[in-house]
């Protein structure tokens, strides 16, 4: 009668390491892998929206976009601000690249507070319904595959992962800087239109804000979803990775107050974050 051999109590503690090692091996380079296809699917998005925002222009006489999202039950009013008073302002329309989280009626849903959260389904119906909505193709481009704030807590919102920034028709109008068609762009390949953005008080409201100077500082911080990298879409057409050098940059990603930091980081942003001439 033939005997069943099975494996000795070292054969087994043999394969069960040589198992570990492999794992140990493997896990983090799946995980490296994972990290790159989002970067390759983050840059695919951010080069497809900016083609919409220059899709838009050919079909709208060179007017931008309003890259602002304001949290406003009046988003959907003609010249949003009206005061005087305000720095930001008066628009001219209400053409917001994404309106605000919205209700099916089209009634703002985004909240009133410094800490406005809203329902999923309402940020992607907004989403849905601004004027690059019929470029877009869908709500599914905003967001990059490595954003996961949005589940940091239920009823927050903060799908949509990409930011306008402010001087291409933006929260700040009538600053001296703004532009407002394409034409007013100097050297389009080298000025950004939208980036990898984030809030932590929820969706992404405005649009992203630098103080261009003199004197040179941050107003909105850094979210940093590929390592030491951010991804950026270009007034061109196309989008970049851009590696950061400043540990600090790093440091304060997603924070609302920075410290003073005029490295080469800042540098590298306010060359390509004013559209004009300087």
């Amino acid at each position: 009668m033939l005997k069943c051999k099975g494996f000795t109590l070292i054969e087994l503690l043999v394969v069960i390491a040589i198992v570990a090692i492999l794992l140990s091996v493997l896990i983090p380079a799946l995980n490296t892998a994972k990290k790159q296809v989002a970067g390759i699917v983050c840059m695919s998005h951010l080069t497809s929206i900016v083609k919409c925002w220059t899709l838009y222009i050919d079909d709208n006489d060179s007017r931008l976009c309003n890259t602002h999202v304001p949290r406003s039950a009046s988003y959907n009013s003609l010249s949003f601000w009206q005061s005087t008073t305000s720095f930001n302002g008066p628009y001219q329309d209400n053409a917001w690249w994404v309106n605000p989280p919205i209700k099916p009626d089209k009634t703002y849903a985004g909240g009133t507070s410094d800490d406005f959260m809203c329902d999923l389904k309402d940020e992607d119906l907004g989403n849905a319904t601004g004027v690059l909505a019929p470029y877009l193709g869908g709500t599914k481009i905003l967001h990059c595959p490595a954003d996961k704030t949005y589940l940091l807590s239920t009823q927050r919102g903060g799908y949509r992962s990409y930011s306008g920034q402010d001087l291409m028709n933006g929260e700040r109008p009538r600053d001296a800087k703004a532009v407002h068609k394409f034409n007013e762009i100097f050297t389009p390949a080298d000025k950004f239109v939208f980036l990898e953005n984030t809030d932590f008080r929820g969706w992404n409201m405005g649009s992203w804000m630098l103080n261009y100077g003199p004197p040179l500082g941050w107003i909105d911080s850094m979210c940093i979803f590929h390592n030491d990298r951010n991804t950026f879409g270009f007034a061109d057409g196309h989008a970049e990775k851009h590696k950061w050098e400043d540990g600090q940059t790093i440091t304060a990603a997603g924070r609302t107050s920075l410290a003073p930091n005029l490295g080469r980081d800042l540098e590298w942003l306010a060359m390509r974050y004013v559209p004009g001439k300087r």
